[in-house]
Order: C-alpha cells, then sequence, then structure tokens
C-alpha cells in the first residue's frame, strides 16, 4: 500500500509540474502587436523627432493633412479634400467629427497652431526644414473645418511634404497645457494612443476606440526598442515579437526559409553614408575630405556591410530620388591620389582620428572595414560605439571626427534629400557634416521655389556637383529595407517610407 502511495505522489507531482509548465507559456494574447524598433524611441513629438525609429511610433499616434499611399502616391488624411487657390495658396476642406486622443475636437486651428509652432523660428525645431517654404504667419482659418497654407513662392512637391511625419498634426490643447512635456505625453488624432512610455525598453499604445477611420484590428501595439539587429531576429524567431524592422543582411535566409515567418524586401528611399564634421581638424581641410574620399573602397563596403541590402551608391542622395545625378561623385578609390592630397595638407606621416557609430551591426563593419583600408595611409583610427540617444546628441553637437548615418528621403523629393542634410540652417538637425556654403545654400533655397521641373531639375544637379567638390560625406549604399513578420499577422503592408501603419493589422 506505502508503493502505490509513493507511485501516486509521484503522479501527482509530474501533474503539478505540468500544468505549471503549461501555465508559463500563455497562449498568445492576440490583441496585442508587439513590434522591434531598430532604436529605442528618443520622443513623441513629431515636430521634434530627428530619427525614423521616433517617426515610426508617431505615426500610429498621429496624422497629417494627408499621406503617403503604398506606392507613394499622396491621399487624404485629416483633409477630405484640397484645391490651389492661386499658385502659392492651398486650401483644406478638413473631417468634421474628428477627436483628439483627449476628447478634443479636431479643427482649422489645431492645424495653424501646430504649423506655425513647427516653423517658429525660436523654437529651433528638427522637422522645420521640411516645411521651410510655408508661410506659416499668413496661414488662414476661414471656418472651423476650412484652412488656407501659403507657401513664399510656388512649390510643386508642397502635397508631398504635408505627408511627411514632421508635419503631422498636434493638439492646440494638450501642447498649451503639457509644454514641454509633451513629448513625453502625446496627444494625436491617430488610431492608437500612448498607453505608457517605458524609457529604454518600450512604447506602449492602446487602441484608440473614437478614431474616425474606424478602431484599430487589436487593443494593444507595443514598440520595443531592439537595437542589436540579430536579437531582433531572435525575437522574431521565438515569438517575443510579431514584426520586426530592419532584419540584417547575416539573416535573411534564416527568416526566408522559416515557415512560421514572411520576409518583406523592399527598394527604400534611404543613402547610408559616412559624414565627415568639416568643422574640426583634420577633417576641416577639404584635401583631408578628398583624400579619405578617394581612399574609401564604397564597392567593399556594400557587399560585406550590406550585402544584398544595399547596393553601392553612386552620389549624394538615393538613386530614386528624380534629380538624381550619378556622373558626379568622382572618387573612384585612388590611394596615390589620395596620398598626394594628404602630403600637400600636411599629413603625409598621417594621423590619429576616431569613428563614431552607434550599436548597428552594418554600420560596426563598414568601420572595421574602414580602419583597415585606412591603414594604408598611415591613419590610424579607433571606434567608439554610443548608444542610439547618445549618438544622436553627439552628431548634433559637432563632437565627432568621423561618423555614420543614413538619411531617408521619404517624400522622394530632391529637396527633402538635399536641404535637410546640407543647408547651414540645419546645421545641428539633419546637416551633421556642419556643412556651410552660401553658394550651397542659395541653391538649395532656389530648388525650393522654382515652379518649372526642368529647371528645378538643373538646379539640383548643380547643388550635387557643389557638395561632390565640397566632400562633407562619402556614399555608402541605396537602402533595401528587409521586415520580418510572423506568418499569423495580417493585414500587414509595407511602405517605401519605412513607417509601416498598424490600424488594419491583426493577429490570428
Amino acid at each position: 500500500m506505502k508503493k502505490m502511495t509513493c507511485i501516486l505522489v509521484i503522479f501527482l507531482a509530474a501533474g503539478i509540474l505540468a500544468a505549471g509548465g503549461r501555465a508559463e507559456r500563455e497562449p498568445e494574447d492576440l490583441n496585442h502587436l508587439i513590434v522591434a524598433n531598430y532604436a529605442e524611441t528618443q520622443i513623441m513629438d513629431p515636430h521634434a523627432v530627428e530619427d525614423t525609429a521616433s517617426h515610426w511610433i508617431n505615426n500610429q499616434i498621429f496624422e497629417g493633412l494627408v499621406r503617403r499611399t503604398d506606392d507613394m502616391g499622396v491621399e487624404p488624411a485629416l483633409a477630405e479634400d484640397w484645391e490651389f487657390v492661386d499658385e502659392r495658396t492651398i486650401e483644406f476642406s478638413l473631417r468634421e467629427g474628428v477627436r483628439f486622443h483627449n476628447g478634443d475636437e479636431f479643427t482649422a486651428e489645431d492645424v495653424k497652431f501646430s504649423y506655425q509652432r513647427l516653423l517658429d523660428p525660436d523654437a529651433s525645431l528638427a522637422g522645420s526644414s521640411r516645411l521651410a517654404m510655408v508661410d506659416a504667419e499668413n496661414i488662414e482659418t476661414i471656418d472651423r473645418y476650412t484652412v488656407r497654407i501659403p507657401t513664399y513662392e510656388s512649390f510643386s512637391a508642397l502635397l508631398t511634404y504635408l505627408a511627411h511625419s514632421s508635419s503631422l498634426i498636434v493638439s492646440r490643447s494638450a501642447v498649451e497645457e503639457l509644454g514641454g512635456d509633451f513629448g513625453a505625453n502625446p496627444v494625436g488624432t491617430g488610431p492608437f494612443k500612448l498607453s505608457r512610455w517605458d524609457q529604454g525598453t518600450a512604447v506602449h499604445l492602446e487602441r484608440f476606440d473614437d478614431y474616425w477611420g474606424g478602431p484599430a484590428q487589436v487593443e494593444r501595439l507595443t514598440f520595443r526598442g531592439i537595437p542589436e539587429a540579430s536579437s531582433r531576429t531572435i525575437e522574431l524567431e521565438t515569438g517575443g515579437v510579431h514584426v520586426a524592422q530592419q532584419i540584417p543582411e547575416t539573416d535573411l535566409r534564416r527568416v526566408d526559409e522559416n515557415d512560421q515567418l514572411v520576409l518583406h524586401q523592399y527598394e527604400a528611399l534611404r543613402l547610408n553614408y559616412i559624414v565627415f564634421n568639416t568643422q574640426k581638424p583634420p577633417f576641416d581641410d577639404i584635401r583631408v575630405r578628398r583624400a579619405i574620399s578617394y581612399a574609401v573602397n564604397i564597392d567593399e563596403l556594400a557587399e560585406v556591410a550590406y550585402g544584398d541590402l544595399g547596393s553601392p551608391a553612386q552620389g549624394y542622395m538615393n538613386s530614386s530620388i528624380w534629380t538624381f545625378t550619378p556622373d558626379v561623385y568622382g572618387y573612384e578609390q585612388d590611394l596615390d591620389r589620395a596620398r598626394e592630397l594628404l602630403a600637400e595638407a600636411g599629413y603625409a606621416d598621417g594621423f590619429e582620428i576616431t569613428m563614431s557609430v552607434d550599436d548597428n551591426t552594418e554600420r560596426r563593419t563598414v568601420a572595421e572595414i574602414l580602419g583597415s583600408q585606412f591603414r594604408e595611409l598611415n591613419i590610424d583610427m579607433s571606434i567608439d560605439i554610443y548608444e542610439w540617444g547618445a549618438y544622436l546628441q553627439m552628431t548634433a553637437g559637432g563632437q565627432h571626427d568621423i561618423a555614420q548615418l543614413s538619411w531617408l528621403a521619404s517624400t522622394g523629393d530632391p529637396h527633402h534629400a538635399l536641404h535637410p542634410n546640407y543647408h547651414s540652417d540645419n546645421i545641428g538637425a539633419a546637416n551633421r557634416s556642419h556643412t556651410s556654403l552660401p553658394e550651397l545654400d542659395e541653391l538649395l533655397e532656389a530648388g525650393m521655389v522654382e515652379p518649372d521641373q526642368e529647371r528645378r531639375a538643373e538646379i539640383y544637379r548643380e547643388a550635387q556637383r557643389v557638395i561632390a567638390e565640397y566632400a562633407p560625406i562619402i556614399p555608402v549604399t541605396d537602402d533595401r529595407e528587409a521586415v520580418g513578420v510572423r506568418s499569423n499577422v495580417t493585414g500587414f503592408q509595407y511602405s517605401p517610407s519605412g513607417y509601416h501603419l498598424f490600424h488594419g493589422v491583426g493577429l490570428e
């Protein structure tokens, strides 16, 4: 009898352990979509955002008057319709009955306030360069649901800029109430609203049931900041996330061959590049920048670091931008020419520099390859690796010698590709080469307002030639994006802008 009792106890214990094991593996919550972002969120004020990782989240919380379609067209969002009153004025008819997350009704006053706030010169908000053509002081609210937006000159690409993530509409009452705390307590009209922000870890959103476009498919949407690329892949494979942005080249086959995952690849509008600090020795000397440009083997960088996710860049904007000019770069690898230029600049014996990068696999690989290539010129390059937020602050402040960045010209327009990065007004924002050239500023300002497309194209071609002469960056690759999605995710549609939307995305 004692033997039977012991056996019974053993079976009961085993049953308890098994039940406990099953309890730890809870069924998947089909109302909670989890996304792996490639960097941690910096701020949720769309006007102040400097990075695409933060913009991606803001696009779930806020909306613009118009938005980009999956084929990079423009469609209505908070505006139902629009017409050009004259060549410099566009009038928008707004949706009625739209609510902000705080319950306030969206009106023309919020539009006027948003653009005047964005373009306030005293505010120095990061997104202001996108709408520099807008005459904010003279925006008119015709009535509660009609607003007129004038520009300084005619600008054919205006709608694409109003669809940019920097042009998202904020709640006037919330900004006035929260002041500097608005970036941590965002209030928009989008399908999701902020639930909780675990800074440095995750942003938790919840469904906004009063969304004018109907409620989202899931009740909760979480963006986890996972900077390390292989960790994003592992989280996707194990079910820790449902969607993972920027799958690294080394993991493409793993994801593609996993029958529980779906791999999406598409041509992005992003340029990956090496940036010099043109105001800091030795790169304040144009001969040194040109020498380094001649020293770099771009094909090797692209093949080894990016593989299938990047093709060697040929110029100063992504090749998909319509005024891209491939014949201006002119820095094919030529070590003899590089040595001549360094000798002329007084650096025949080389020098020591530090390359700054964030914790990005491709950029770290590029840095390691560059260190090897530079040794041919007696240049000793060390590598400093930063957390993403610190990296943005450091490069904005001009503390770097040489660094690596990327630029997503999501509008597809040359103004967006060049003006933020090279106009002197944007030093410390997107202009992290700290380029300041009056001749280039004039060209970029002219291209912004020129109504004739052929003339506009010539202006931007000339701007690219000036940039090539000044050599503030070394282009590395035109980007190709890869997004991994678990097979039970429904309704996911990637966007070439990189800002994939989740209103219609659900889980089976």
